[in-house]
């Protein structure tokens, strides 16, 4: 082997190295390290006590996003697309227009917690825009991280019965 052949296959050999190195680091990262940053809507699928699809938003196109701090802050966006207000005015409404927004967007913010041993989090809600979710109480999500998606069952859904959301780390 010449000199030039060697340098370029020790270089290749340490790039190779390094980049395994990486994927060992990000492997052994805590489950919050991982949830920090902005997360965009895949799937979005309510069920019933007796595990039967109920709705769980009107509108059509339905686009999310979640957020987690690494200071342990969390806002949590689905909005579905509906018809854009006649009046121009948000303050100036028709009752289907109230209906349509009503029932077309689900947001709120808390603060969050997360336990590694049962790859849980717990939301704080503080305000949402379905008073019913803010209790004072902690909000129970299960995790499951595959690559760049994440999975959160609620099974606590305040209507009953279960959530399941599926969102992709934005890019």
């Amino acid at each position: 082997m010449n000199r030039r052949s060697i340098v370029s296959l020790s270089a290749i050999t340490a790039l190779g190295l390094a980049l395994l190195a990486g994927n060992a680091v990000s492997q052994q990262k805590s489950l919050k390290e991982q949830l920090v940053g902005a997360w965009t809507l895949v799937s979005f699928e309510s069920f019933d006590a007796g595990g039967a699809k109920v709705p769980n938003m009107e509108g059509s196109d339905l686009k999310g996003l979640l957020i987690f701090t690494n200071n342990g802050r969390m806002s949590f966006q689905i909005i579905a697309e509906f018809p854009k207000i006649a009046s121009k005015d948000r303050l100036k409404t028709t009752a289907a227009e109230e209906k349509a927004v009503a029932h077309g967007v689900l947001s709120y913010f808390g603060s969050y917690t997360v336990s590694e041993a049962d790859k849980s989090i717990s939301y704080r809600i503080e305000r949402s825009s379905f008073p019913n979710q803010v209790t004072g109480a902690d909000a129970k999500r299960v995790a499951t991280l595959t690559g760049d998606d994440l999975k959160l069952d609620n099974p606590g859904r305040t209507a009953g019965g279960r959530t399941v959301l599926v969102w992709r780390r934005a890019k």
